[in-house]
């Protein structure tokens, strides 16, 4: 009887051993193929190997770069000094603070990387819980750009990729940048689209340049407009009504209406949303798929209560339009200046 027992014993637990085992085992591969199908996902926006995105231009291309409009061989002006790269501590080494920069190529069907049309360094603060978008202007002058020769900022990309554009933003300012995340006019409108469109404030100004300058009939109003991928980009290119600094606020306004549009929105629908867009490939990364999945872990708790600064560099007041060299129309900037307004950004 007592061995009876000790059977029925040893049996129930043998089957709960196994149902323990079962249910690991279950779990075990219900993570595996959520790992597997988020990194699929991530495929469509980066792979384990980015280096395609820095390469070089040919050099045939690269010669046709350099003779775009705005240089103009054998001009002599004004020059200013290079400063080394190793001569200048970083100025945003708190771990605190991951420095992701939005990149807008100005690509349309070509088959060469193009000038970025604009430059947005997303500044998260985890420990303030602030989020600081810096515009980087494109004319800004760069005496020479790592690896190559003077030019404006916008150049950079277009040259050497990423990584270049990231070499020379720690060059000239001091600021390190932990990833780049690119996107070309034909994706930033899908982008917006998919995402039901962004409301923005217009001014009268640019409610009636936007209406004198498409073919596609808009009434537009000052005051609140809904825009659509195709209005959204044509207001972010706005700057024959004002100046190249107007233009980026633009650009930084239809990123603020989209945060805020979206911050306090459900977790799954956030989710179903960044799968519709990464599967439709308007975006590529620098990042690794592990690494998008660290900032994103990081970062998201930020989302619904994170205040937002806005900053252009250079700054209003420390830089002079002119020529230098071979670069026209090139705003030549305090570098000091604009280096001590990044580290109070910073703090």
């Amino acid at each position: 009887m007592e061995n009876e027992k000790s059977t029925k014993r040893v049996t129930w637990q043998r089957v709960c051993l196994i149902i323990l085992c079962v249910l690991l085992a279950l779990i075990l591969t219900a993570m595996i193929a959520a790992t597997a199908y988020v990194h699929h996902l991530l495929s469509y926006i980066t792979g384990d190997d980015n280096s395609h995105l820095n390469e070089t231009l040919p050099p045939e291309v690269l010669a046709t770069a350099t003779s775009s409009p705005g240089y103009i061989p054998g001009f002599t002006g004004p020059s200013t000094e290079y400063v080394p790269q190793d001569t200048l501590p970083p100025i945003t080494d708190d771990k605190e603070i991951v420095n992701i920069l939005l990149i807008g190529e100005d690509r349309k069907g070509e088959k060469y990387r193009q000038r970025s049309d604009s430059m947005i360094l997303c500044s998260f603060n985890t420990k303030t819980n602030k989020m600081t978008m810096i515009s980087f202007l494109r004319d800004t002058y760069i005496a020479k750009i790592p690896g190559y020769w003077a030019d404006k900022l916008n150049a950079a990309y277009q040259y050497g990729g990423p990584f270049t554009l990231k070499q020379t933003l720690a060059a000239y300012f001091g600021v390190h940048v932990d990833a780049c995340v690119m996107v070309q006019f034909e994706g930033f409108i899908g982008v917006i689209d998919m995402l039901g469109g962004v409301d923005i404030n217009l001014t009268a100004k640019e409610a009636k340049y936007m209406n004198e300058n498409n073919q596609l009939g808009w009434d537009l109003k000052p005051g609140l407009n809904h825009f659509d991928g195709v209005k959204a980009l044509f207001y972010s290119r706005i700057r024959k009504i004002d100046m190249d600094a107007k233009r980026a606020q633009r650009q930084r306004n239809v990123l603020t209406a989209l945060i805020n549009a979206y911050k306090n929105k459900p977790l799954t629908e956030m989710i179903t949303l960044t799968e519709e867009i990464v599967a439709t490939g308007f975006v590529e990364t620098d990042m690794s798929a592990e690494e998008i999945m660290y900032y994103t872990r990081k970062l998201f708790p930020m989302l619904s209560s994170m205040s937002i600064g806005n900053q252009q560099i250079p700054a209003e007041g420390t830089y002079q339009s002119m020529a230098v060299g071979n670069v026209v129309d090139a705003k030549v900037c305090d570098l000091d200046a604009n280096r001590k307004i990044l580290a109070a950004l910073f703090k």
